[in-house]
């Protein structure tokens, strides 16, 4: 009996599993429309019964009401299925951090506040944990490169499920996201629901779901009731406050759940879906304390709205299940004072129209929202502008005006604002700027309107006031406040009229106000204006009052000191909050009509009002202006023309010839009263100076076109017929231009230059001074050549494109000038060496211009060989200077370069050299001796040579200096360039001795060594007391200062090209004692000042001054560049270190301090 019992509890589990297997499989289609909540409590109680898993039982109830399941088909298994591609750690947010939590909490390693995607304190201790596990080292759950190649526990794919935090409220307000096609409403779970978020027992607006309606149809959809119930492992009273948002904004005041359900019901509309658009909208719960563990979501089960549903939707449709964990939250605690706390206000800009000192602890919090109603009776109108500050710096962006619903929303979640824990003020300001009579009263009406998400947790917060432990909007109210009666400001414009005004002139702005009323609207009755004339006390004519650009009341004159009256009955009203532009006009004639005087000034003034103004609401007085408004004193002046030389141009120095010379320039200037129509130019010259031009002609000097006809032939006195219009202040800078005819004789051109023409406004005569202009000298053009700055010495590389050999000055005078030929000269013995020689210069565009040329190779005993240049078109502006650089492009040795040829470049002076000025003018000679590169000492010579050594040093192991045998004493590194093998065989060492004794001393055989690596090169050592023989290194004396030390190797070295080798100078070192005071110094001197003729290594290193040689080298090495015999030590291809890169070169210093 008890086998048979047994038998069928097996076959019972076995059916209950093949069932909960079969609804995982069906999982996606199976939804839970077809089955009561009995149902599916009755048939997870069966699996209970039967002994079922917890996880089987998880999933089979997540198939039965639609939500995702976590069967084997979901992602897992033995290695890690999040995609890391950054280190982790404490203050990392995203999805990776999800990920890893997840697969972290998977794996059996705890994490109290579940996967939040925040990286906190938690999720350091449970990284450490499994470091630990794995024998990571260290353990200090820092998620590095390490962690991450050996991270195997299951997780999401590519780091990116476990859905969005619990606070995210999302969604769109009506928007562009397009709704499809259909026939009715639709709704469906959104994409962004929050999926499986670890919610925190006593948290504010924690997410529950997020729910998309598409309107596909051509008319907007007012959705007016939404219902639900609650699902999961849970209880009615663990959600204290159901909230419906869009966005950061709360649609709804907070439902009430009971027997599971809920609802959110308005019949004006809880939200419209525009047609063709969707909506997204948010549930949100304030979550009750002592609720950890349970699993709550919510299943949307009815919709009423102004359409129909689409045929597609199948309610109820269920959200994902949110669990619910234990963890302390960040607290916000609001002060039980509410500022402000008057009972009146003025209309006003910035006024705050809430504050609060808010405490934060146990951790920092970032603020995501902020919202307030106002409950007052002021029109939405009346108040805008508002501004969010947190701790007197403000945050997000202003809100221009009161919603439709009466509330100011701030929404700050695209960039949070972090406030750490302590007390901060928020507030709110405002521009008050109507609302008379009426009040404002701004509240904070739910603990969820302000939005405070904890910085670790990520969930927001349930914030209290008073220190307690609940919320009361009371407590965060402002103090109902009424707007005061209307006010006028009155102030003068900063465009009020202070410039100089023509004498006569109509129509005139005198002075600009601006005028605010604040508060209603202000009907202005009447203003009264005064006039001040300083000299004729004859007042203005013809004077209006013009209201943003339109003439309000009668126009009246103004006598002099006398206030006159203008009044408007309803035409000028002030609108609060406008700012309205009142300008004040007459003619600038006295109050008959007649002239005013020159010079004097005139001073418009509103005068104090009386009861002026009145209130359109609360029909009180108002005095506009409320004190005497003075305009600008403004000055009246006649019309004004003046003529001066223009500042840009100075005298000049031309060449007879010269066509289209500026032979002068000179700037016309207006008054500030009025414009001016100049209608003629004069230009007068000398009888000498009109016969020497022709083509005189004006123009215009910022535009270039020409003013006036040309005088091909000017005489005496040239009159200019202009039609030049000129606005007050105005300047225009006019040139003047002609030919000076050839062989004209040196002397001076000097213009005289009158205007003249009538007033803008006026009409009148306006004539300006006559004035000479600048000085024009008839001179000799004269080009000028010299050295310039040439590249230093150096040894260039045979074969090397574009080497630079030689820079030249010319500079010109009173004349540009073209070189289109010249003769560049090479040293014969350097001929050989160049394929061509090429120019580089500036063309009259300033683009530089390379030519090119080849040798005419020198016969017989000539010095040189030429390259010759045509064709040239080498630019030198007048009075300035320009270079004319020479390059060389070198031949190979293999093509007939010679190693160690000088190179340098001689401009011939006198043959195959042409320029020419502007007037034409030929000359042909470039100066009164050859211009040769070289010239200063050191530079503009390149040596050929077939590659190079470059010597470095290297840094020794240690500084300290300590006795003993072998101790390394300086370290140099030679490396050949890779343009060819080189090779030494010598090198001489400047050994610089500090010591109060002997430091370096000798034995029986030589104790100096030159090692190359772990070798030693053989060879000899040599002193300047010394031989080069076998006798080795004679010791240093006490308080010798040391000497040259040479060295020559028993065979030549040899570097191959482009690479090195390094040399390390070793030796005895004794008698140092710990009293200190011994310095070693080593280092390769650069003794020869000039390049030895190539010979053989035995001659150019005994300094028999080959070619001009000077002194004893320190450096003997060859470019290994014959070709007739094979190169060795008796070749004639070595030279000195004369231009060795880096010499002079310490490479090591030791000392021993005391």
């Amino acid at each position: 009996m008890v086998t048979t019992k047994a038998i069928a509890k097996v076959a019972a589990v076995a059916t209950g599993l093949a069932m909960a297997t079969s609804m995982l499989s069906l999982a996606p289609i199976a939804h839970a429309a077809t089955l009561t909540d009995a149902q599916v409590t009755s048939i997870i109680n069966l699996l209970t019964t039967f002994g079922a898993s917890s996880d089987t039982v998880a999933n089979v109830k997540a198939a039965l009401t639609g939500q995702p399941t976590t069967s084997g088909t979901t992602t897992g298994g033995t290695t890690s299925a999040c995609t890391f591609t950054r280190d982790l750690t404490v203050g990392a947010t995203g999805s990776d951090v999800t990920c890893l939590q997840q697969a972290l909490i998977a794996g059996g390693y705890s994490i109290p506040a579940g996967a939040t995607g925040y990286f906190g304190s938690q999720t350091r201790s449970a990284v450490s944990a499994w470091q630990t596990a794995k024998g990571i080292t260290p353990t200090a759950g820092y998620f590095g490169p390490k962690s991450r190649a050996a991270f195997d526990l299951g997780g999401t794919t590519g780091g990116t499920t476990g859905g969005t935090t619990g606070g995210t409220t999302g969604g769109t307000t009506d928007g562009t996201v397009g709704a499809g096609t259909g026939n009715g409403l639709k709704v469906s779970l959104a994409a962004d629901s929050p999926n499986n978020v670890a919610l925190v027992q006593a948290q504010a607006i924690g997410g529950l779901a997020k729910f998309t309606f598409a309107n596909p149809t051509g008319a907007d959809i007012k959705v007016t009731n939404l219902a639900f119930k609650r699902i999961g492992v849970s209880n009615d009273s663990t959600l204290t406050n159901v909230y419906l948002y869009n966005g950061t904004k709360r649609l709804t005041d907070s439902a009430s759940v009971s027997n599971t359900a809920f609802n959110f019901n308005d019949s004006t509309g809880l939200f419209t879906v525009t047609a063709g658009q969707t909506y997204t909208v948010s549930i949100l719960a304030d979550i009750a304390d002592t609720t950890s563990g349970q699993q709550i979501g919510v299943q949307l089960t009815a919709v009423t709205s102004s359409g129909t549903l689409d045929s597609s939707v199948a309610l109820p449709i269920n959200s994902y299940l949110q669990t619910v964990s234990a963890a302390d939250l960040a607290d916000v605690d609001f002060n039980a004072t509410t500022n402000p706390a008057v009972a009146t206000a003025a209309a006003q800009n910035d006024y705050t129209v809430w504050s609060n000192s808010t405490t934060f602890s146990t951790r920092a919090v970032n603020f995501e929202s902020f919202s307030l109603r106002n409950i007052g009776s002021v029109d939405r109108a009346a108040i805008n502008n508002f501004r969010l500050y947190v701790k007197g710096v403000q945050v997000g962006s202003a809100v221009a005006a009161i919603a439709s619903d009466d509330t100011i929303t701030f929404d700050l979640s695209a960039s949070p604002v972090r406030i750490e824990t302590g007390t901060a003020e928020i507030k709110v300001v405002a521009d008050i700027i109507a609302g008379s009579g009426n009040t404002f009263k701004f509240s904070l009406r739910r603990a969820s309107d302000a939005r405070f998400v904890d910085t670790e947790l990520n969930q927001p917060i349930l914030a209290t006031d008073s220190g307690g432990t609940t919320f009361t909007s009371s407590v965060v109210t402002a103090t109902e406040a009424t707007v005061d009666s209307g006010t006028v400001s009155v102030v003068k414009a900063a465009s009020s009229q202070s410039t100089n005004v023509a004498l006569g002139a109509t129509n005139v702005k005198w002075a600009t106000y601006e005028m605010r009323a604040a508060g209603e609207d202000v009907k202005v009755e009447s203003l009264e204006v005064n006039v001040n004339t300083t000299t004729s006390d004859d007042g203005l004519d013809n004077a209006k009052i013009f209201l943003n650009g339109v003439q309000v009341g009668s126009t009246k004159d103004l006598p002099d000191d006398t206030d006159t009256e203008f009044t408007f009955g309803s035409s000028f009203i002030l609108k609060a909050g406008q700012v309205a532009t009142v300008d004040i006009y007459a003619d600038a004639k006295d109050d008959d009509g007649g002239a005013l005087t020159s010079g004097e000034t005139v001073t418009i003034t509103l005068d104090t009002g009386s009861g002026n103004g009145q209130g359109q609401v609360s029909l009180s007085s108002v005095n506009v202006p409320g004190s005497d408004i003075d305009g600008n004193a403004v000055t009246v002046s006649s019309s004004a023309l003046t003529l001066t030389k223009y500042s840009g141009y100075g005298n000049q120095t031309m060449i007879a010839g010269t066509n289209n010379a500026r032979l002068g320039s000179f700037t016309l200037s207006t008054g500030a009263t009025e414009g001016a129509n100049v209608n003629t130019l004069t230009v007068a010259l000398s009888a000498d100076e009109s016969a020497t031009l022709t083509d005189l002609l004006l123009k215009d000097s910022s535009t270039g076109v020409q003013i006036g006809t040309t005088k091909a032939a000017p005489g005496e006195s040239n009159a200019y017929s202009v039609n030049v219009a000129m606005s007050a202040s105005q300047t225009k800078t006019i040139d003047i231009y002609g030919n000076i005819k050839s062989g004209s004789g040196a002397g001076t051109i000097i213009a005289n230059i009158d205007a003249s023409g009538t007033g803008a406004i006026t009409g009148s005569t306006v004539d300006a001074d006559a004035l000479n202009l600048q000085t024009i000298t008839i001179g000799t053009a004269d080009l000028s050549a010299a050295v310039g700055t040439s590249p230093d010495n150096a040894n260039v590389i045979a074969g090397s494109s574009l080497v630079k050999v030689g820079s030249f000055d010319f500079t010109s005078q009173y004349s540009a000038f073209t070189v289109d030929q010249i003769a560049v000269k090479i040293p014969a013995n350097a001929a050989t060496s160049i394929a061509s020689v090429t120019l580089r210069y500036p063309n009259a565009s300033g683009v530089s211009t390379d030519s090119p040329a080849t040798l005419a190779l020198s016969s017989g005993v000539q010095p040189y060989a030429t390259a010759t240049f045509t064709g040239l078109t080498f630019y030198i502006p007048q009075n300035t200077t320009k270079k004319l650089d020479v390059y060389v492009n070198l031949t190979t040795i293999a093509s007939g370069a010679t190693s160690g040829a000088a190179v340098s470049a001689v401009l011939d002076f006198g043959e195959g050299y042409r320029e020419t000025n502007s007037a034409g003018t030929v000359g042909t000679t470039l100066a009164l001796a050859d211009l040769d590169s070289s010239a200063t000492g050191g530079k503009g010579t390149m040596y050929v040579r077939k590659s190079l050594p470059t010597l470095s040093a290297v840094a020794l192991d240690s500084s300290s200096l300590d006795n003993g045998t072998d101790k390394a004493l300086g370290r140099v590194k030679i490396t050949a360039d890779a343009a060819g093998d080189i090779g030494w065989d010598k090198i001489v060492f400047t050994v610089n001795l500090t010591s109060p004794s002997s430091v370096l001393t000798t034995g029986a055989t030589s104790t100096m060594k030159l090692w190359q690596g772990s070798n030693i090169v053989a060879g000899n050592f040599a002193t300047t007391t010394g031989d080069l023989g076998t006798g080795g290194l004679n010791a240093w004396g006490a308080g010798s200062s040391g000497g040259t030390l040479a060295f020559l190797p028993t065979s030549e070295q040899s570097i191959a090209a482009g690479e090195s080798a390094t040399y390390e100078l070793r030796g005895t070192v004794g008698s140092v004692s710990d009293a200190g005071g011994y310095t070693v110094n080593v280092s390769v001197a650069n003794p020869s000042t000039t390049a030895s003729t190539t010979a053989t290594a035995a001659q150019v290193g005994a300094g028999a001054n080959i070619g001009g040689q000077s002194g004893t080298p320190s450096f003997t090495w060859s470019d290994k560049s014959s070709i007739a015999t094979v190169h060795g030590v008796t070749t004639s291809d070595w030279t000195d270190d004369y231009l060795v890169k880096n010499l002079p070169l310490t490479i090591g210093t030791l000392s021993k301090s005391i």
